[in-house]
């Protein structure tokens, strides 16, 4: 009887223990942080080749949303001729768009979804920013180039779709929707034109895909 009553006391502690072991190995697999990597590869509003990309950190605390930060750049050239006096002006202009944005990870049965919003403006160091080089050349005369920066808040829904593999790999499709207000990139020029352009307001409201891939610890 004794050597039963020890043997059921093995049992007992054995089953313990591997109940405890398989929760702390639940446990461990559901607690982590996530890193996301993501670089952009186009943005709508943008005529050619864009950089920049997209990182974020997610935890897994229930409720507190998980942080990122986006940013995108991208260049375009115009050009714009007074046909009345032989006048032609070039414009050069390099946007960068930045964003900190708050998501949350919706989990489904095959795929992961974050969904977002995030914001820029100059006081947090985002936005987005226009620095236009203005040259001007007036009756076959280069005039001084002239700048004009411009600096204004940018708005932003975010969603990524998740392919995950293993449980530290996951591979993602992202798409930033960003909303600004339209701009004159000339306002901020300091001398007036020799001739007469119809320059039109620029909109820089498009939507960055991104691709990447997020590491899990």
């Amino acid at each position: 009887m004794l050597n039963k009553s020890k043997y059921f006391r093995k049992l007992c502690i054995s089953a313990c223990l591997i109940l405890g072991l398989t929760f702390l190995a639940t446990n461990a697999k559901a607690q982590f942080i996530g890193i996301n990597f993501d670089a952009a590869i186009a943005y709508s509003a943008a005529s050619g080749s864009v950089s920049g990309g997209y990182v974020g950190i997610s935890h897994p605390a229930p409720f507190f949303p998980n942080i990122g930060f986006s940013s995108i750049s991208f260049s375009e050239k115009e050009d714009k001729t007074d046909a009345s006096d032989n006048t032609s002006v070039s414009l050069n202009t390099n946007t960068t768009i930045k964003t900190i944005i708050l998501f949350y990870n919706v989990p489904f049965p095959v795929v992961t979804i974050s969904v977002g919003f995030g914001y820029g403006s100059q006081n947090l160091n985002t936005g987005m920013e226009t620095k236009t080089t203005i040259v001007e050349t007036y009756e076959g005369n280069k005039i001084d180039p002239d700048n004009s920066d411009l600096k204004t808040s940018v708005s932003e829904a975010f969603m990524q779709i998740g392919l995950p593999f293993w449980n530290t790999i996951e591979f993602h499709l992202g798409y930033h929707h960003m909303s600004v207000t339209s701009i004159d990139i000339t306002s901020k020029k300091s001398k007036n034109f020799r001739g007469t352009y119809t320059i039109e307001k620029k909109n820089y409201t498009g939507g960055m895909t991104t691709i990447g891939v997020q590491i899990a610890f």
